[in-house]
């Protein structure tokens, strides 16, 4: 078994003092998580390396891996969902500092020194989730959904209807047009 981390950390001391935490956070403490996913079991790994990079900023590096239980849009099935990330956070103390880094750098904005580590790493697995969460292409429930669709769409199109079909495509889109320029002669 691997080591809890603790609740509160010092991400700028941390930093400056480059360590290394390694361990498991219990999931289901992780509340907006256990609201946002069908199942929640087991224990979050968790890596994190607070350094100064190369740019002689605080960040911190980190690696995450769980699995949480989603409910496939597809077929309303529950299913696992591996999650397995790695991040990099610059630590910053105000929103100038965020807005001198640029938009494309990932910030972990301080608002006090010490801050939950349980929240940070659910942040950073709420944003691994899927929007839609679907079973991957190739399981039964994607080919079972690509046969529901066909069957739909051939029960659309019943005999009446096959018969309008075939009238409507025999005739000419021209020969209102056609009709029209023999009434002006």
């Amino acid at each position: 078994m691997k080591d809890r981390l603790p609740e509160l950390i010092e991400p700028l001391r941390l930093a400056r003092t480059e360590r290394i935490l390694q361990g498991e956070l219990p999931l289901s403490r992780m509340a907006r998580l256990v609201e946002s996913v069908s199942a929640v079991t087991g224990d979050v790994e968790v890596k994190l390396s607070f350094v100064i990079n190369e740019r002689n900023l605080p960040c911190v590096r980190g690696h995450i891996r769980t699995e949480v239980g989603l409910q496939c849009q597809r077929c309303m099935q529950d299913m696992s969902w591996p999650i397995d990330n790695q991040f990099e956070l610059m630590i910053v103390e105000s929103e100038a500092e965020a807005d001198q880094l640029g938009e494309e750098i990932d910030v972990l904005l301080l608002d006090e020194q010490l801050i939950s580590l349980s929240e940070l790493i659910e942040d950073e697995i709420l944003l691994n989730l899927p929007i839609i969460p679907k079973h991957e292409a190739g399981t039964d429930c994607a080919n079972n959904a690509s046969k529901d669709v066909e069957g739909i769409a051939e029960q659309a199109v019943t005999p009446t209807n096959k018969a309008e079909t075939k009238d409507k495509a025999k005739e000419n889109p021209f020969a209102v047009l056609a009709e029209l320029k023999n009434r002006k002669d």
